[in-house]
């Protein structure tokens, strides 16, 4: 990630980013087209599912970090193993390398 606020850059994922500092808070804008499937709200505040962010940090996690996600989701029915692998086979995740990650963690298990 770059050091500069406003620099633009591509994520592990590929998408288009932001670094950004707002009333000094430090915030990383990620611009991507998303499905209305992949968003939910909490408490008030439109986010994306948790299913969506798993594969979005996948490329992100250290494998521990990432199967202990992917784990923590599954026992709290944040998504099944049948949704994930759904969502993962879409076509605009196919060249998406953490629905890859999450694909091959899910069919290995």
């Amino acid at each position: 990630m770059p050091d500069q606020p406003g620099s633009m850059y591509f994520d592990s994922n590929g998408v288009l980013t932001e670094h950004r500092w707002i009333g000094g808070q430090e915030v990383i804008v990620h611009y991507d087209d998303l499905p209305d499937s992949d968003i939910t709200e909490v408490d008030g505040i439109p986010c994306t599912t948790a299913l969506r962010t798993v594969i979005d940090l996948a490329v992100d996690l250290d494998p521990v970090q990432f199967h202990r996600a992917v784990r923590d989701c599954l026992d709290r029915s944040l998504f099944t193993v049948e949704e994930a692998l759904a969502r993962v086979g879409r076509a605009d995740m196919r060249h998406r390398r953490g629905a890859e990650l999450l694909r091959l963690h899910l069919v290995g298990r």
